[in-house]
């Protein structure tokens, strides 16, 4: 029986569905080193939401895990925007577009999660720092560090990159992706909600181009956001990072403030210091090398702008993906890796370019001069429902003639 010797490199959202999809199968070896402890991200990120199609291609490859991650969670099903002064401007029902919700959670509990269903298959506090091919051109090796010297790790048929959106695996081996600036950022926070019931699910107001979002996810916790046009390129300004100037940008004198958006702006500017600011970009989607035996998945394969919440989401699409990839190889006599890594592009290219577009598309209310009360309620018509049903909707699912078994 063929075998194949597959690293997982970076033990995240896709790396770690990937584990347990491929986990009772004998003709594969798996090998995943992930560079922090088990425990060391208890408190990492904020808030997130993964959209209905996450979920969906997700159930395709194990409804229990599915149906578990979502008891972990609070659902996703109403997307509302309104004004600052409470102004309503767009209310949907996902399940207009959708055929499933989507859920809200933490960072923290999704690592959590993952992490604790995979992790006597994970290498923890193993640092991958380079990656080379072997002497014969057809397996990859990999330098780890544990905190001793170096050592190389040979053999790899197929090594998979969730290493992130810096990855060195592909700056290695294929360069350094050229990064665009769309000119917005995004700062984020999670605090104990304190609100008196004022958040539940996804809503946004908008104070001139600075959208303020809010929603709960478990644990009492409130995931609070607000957005800070720029130059593109530009670094973040002192202006978002201090109270008074932030309070004067996202409430201007003049502007009246609903309870809800003035409640965001008060935690925002009590505690700027705590923000977690980043700048919204996208590079160019790449899924392998040159050689076919480097596989690319989540923010490694294709950063995006957060938008639509889609990187989480298309990270558990491509783990989906290069399960069944990898599943359908093996049906044949003799599995190929690079071909998995091929078919696995061929699969992913158009729809990751889909995804990426409108969640760029998506963000024009958020940019220098923008009107949100037009742009906003633009997001009600046919042609941007109609994208929003595509990709909730068509994502990819289970194919491979062996699924995997649901997990216990």
């Amino acid at each position: 029986m063929s075998r194949l010797r597959i690293a997982v490199v970076g033990c995240g959202v896709a790396g770690s569905v990937v584990l347990h999809g491929l986990r009772e199968r004998d003709d594969v070896e798996l090998v995943c080193f992930e560079k922090v402890a088990t425990a060391d991200q208890v408190d990492a990120g904020t808030g997130l939401n993964i959209g209905p199609n996450g979920l969906k291609a997700l159930a395709s490859l194990d409804p229990s895990l599915a149906a578990q991650f979502a008891a972990r969670s609070l659902p996703w099903r109403r997307w509302v925007v309104n004004l600052a002064d409470g102004t309503p401007i767009f209310d949907l029902d996902l399940l207009r577009v959708a055929d499933n919700p989507g859920i809200r959670i933490r960072w923290a509990s999704l690592y959590d999660f993952l992490r604790g269903l995979v992790a006597p298959r994970v290498q923890f506090r193993s640092e991958v720092t380079d990656v080379r091919h072997g002497a014969n051109g057809r397996t990859l090796e990999l330098q780890v560090h544990e905190g001793g010297a170096p050592r190389w790790e040979t053999g790899f048929d197929l090594v998979i990159a969730g290493d992130g959106r810096y990855s060195m695996l592909r700056e290695k081996l294929m360069g350094q992706p050229a990064v665009r600036h769309l000119g917005i950022a995004l700062g984020r926070s999670l605090l104990p909600d304190e609100s008196g019931g004022l958040f539940d699910d996804y809503t946004q107001w908008f104070s001139g181009p600075h959208r303020l979002f809010a929603f709960k996810v478990p644990g009492g916790q409130l995931y609070l956001t607000t957005s800070y046009p720029l130059r593109p390129g530009e670094p973040i300004p002192d202006a978002a990072r201090h109270g008074d100037s932030l309070r004067a940008a996202l409430a201007p004198a003049g502007q009246t403030l609903c309870e809800s958006a003035a409640y965001i702006v008060d935690k925002l500017c009590a505690a700027p210091e705590a923000l977690h600011w980043s700048r919204v970009q996208e590079a160019d989607a790449a899924f392998h090398d040159a050689s076919g035996r480097l596989l690319l998945v989540g923010d490694a394969a294709h950063p995006m702008a957060p938008t639509l919440g889609q990187g989480a989401t298309q990270a558990l699409e491509d783990a989906v993906a290069v399960v069944d990839e990898i599943l359908l190889a093996l049906e044949a006599p003799q599995p190929h890796a690079p071909a998995i890594s091929r078919a696995f592009a061929a699969r992913r290219h158009a729809r990751v370019d889909f995804v990426a577009r409108l969640s760029w598309q998506a963000s024009d209310s958020m940019l220098a001069g923008a009107r949100p009360a037009v742009s906003e309620a633009a997001k009600r018509d046919s042609a941007f429902l109609s994208d929003l049903s595509r990709m909730y909707r068509d994502c990819p699912v289970l194919r491979a003639r062996r699924s995997v078994e649901s997990s216990a």
